[in-house]
């Protein structure tokens, strides 16, 4: 984001195990004018992190979390800013509830990896922003599968050394070329399928990232012509163009007709299109919904857009539901691109 302009600032709320200390090293010392923090800066990028305050062990309980966060964020002097990224720890705990509830959030973006516990986590997540209105707007997974680099070197060589046929040695360094999926299969066209997130990337499992991260500086800088900085390019650019069309993109507004019992969408040309509850419930694919016990008179009580993709419904029987637009609508394209 920096890169291409933008007034970035990053802030750690990792606050039992801070990791941007390790990951970026400052060009300055932590500063404090009274009771508010300066933050660091590195290659033009503003930082704050727990562990710029308190480089040792900071053992806290769950209620001295809260103000922990709120200083970092909140007393920080920011200054004029395009973008405040927000480095939270996993799970929806005291840190994700605290920043969803004291400050605006405008978009979330969620970072995974294939294996399975991660995804569940991912769910968790969705999930928890939906239900404080907080729209995702893109995936990263990482360590997506691991390059074969050091066998393909020595392929190559025995290739040179033994010469076989060409059609052979074309056929090996293609077995050779693909990741091997060591931590699973991507769960990125799962989480496209469930919840229209169609900005979600993957990165392999890359020795050049980890080393950057314990270098102390990001891979972006240190080498932006790689494969792994061309993919952050791709992430940045995709959410400065979710998050700058949440205010002007022109969605379908959902409502309940009571007299007619149906489900309305009113789409932004002036066409309505019908749904019954029970099918625009169906398209629910949320772990907790049970499609099997629904009652007769299920109704949705509240509607709100989540994003550029997708609208969060709260039901008569208490579940909420985040369901894509294309899950739904008939012939929607929806997205950025279309209103582009």
């Amino acid at each position: 984001l920096a890169a291409a302009g933008k007034r970035v600032g990053i802030v750690d709320l990792d606050i039992h195990g801070p990791s941007l200390p390790t990951m970026v090293r400052p060009e300055d010392k932590l500063e404090v004018s009274g009771e508010s923090l300066l933050p660091l800066t590195s290659k033009g990028v503003k930082l704050m992190s727990m562990g710029f305050i308190n480089p040792g062990v900071m053992p806290l309980r769950g209620a001295k979390v809260t103000p922990v966060v709120q200083q970092l964020v909140g007393r920080t002097v920011w200054g004029e800013l395009d973008y405040l990224l927000v480095d939270m720890p996993p799970g929806t705990g005291d840190v994700q509830l605290t920043l969803s509830q004291d400050f605006r959030v405008s978009a979330a973006v969620l970072v995974t990896t294939p294996q399975r516990l991660s995804f569940v986590d991912v769910v968790k997540g969705v999930e928890m922003f939906d239900k404080v209105g907080i729209p995702t707007v893109a995936v990263m997974e990482n360590m997506c599968g691991m390059p074969l680099t050091a066998l393909q070197r020595k392929v190559e060589g025995w290739i040179e050394e033994h010469a076989p046929a060409e059609g052979a040695a074309a056929e090996l360094r293609a077995l050779l070329a693909e990741p091997q999926p060591i931590f699973g299969e991507s769960h990125v066209g799962r989480l496209k399928e469930m919840w229209g997130i169609d900005s979600s990337f993957s990165l392999p499992l890359l020795p050049s990232v980890a080393s950057s991260a314990d270098g102390g500086v990001p891979l972006v800088v240190t080498d932006p012509g790689c494969e792994a900085a061309a993919v952050y390019a791709e992430l940045a650019q995709a959410v400065d163009r979710e998050v700058s069309s949440l205010e002007s993109l022109e969605l379908p507004q959902v409502m309940y007709s009571t007299a007619e019992g149906m489900v309305l969408v009113l789409m932004p040309g002036g066409e309505v299109q019908k749904i019954t509850p029970r099918e625009l419930r169906a398209a629910c694919r949320s772990p907790s919904n049970d499609l099997s016990s629904l009652p007769e008179d299920l109704r949705p009580v509240d509607s709100v857009p989540m994003g550029n993709y997708a609208i969060s419904v709260v039901w008569s029987d208490g579940h909420q539901s985040l369901l894509p637009y294309r899950s739904f609508v008939k012939g929607y394209a929806g997205g950025a691109a279309a209103a582009a």
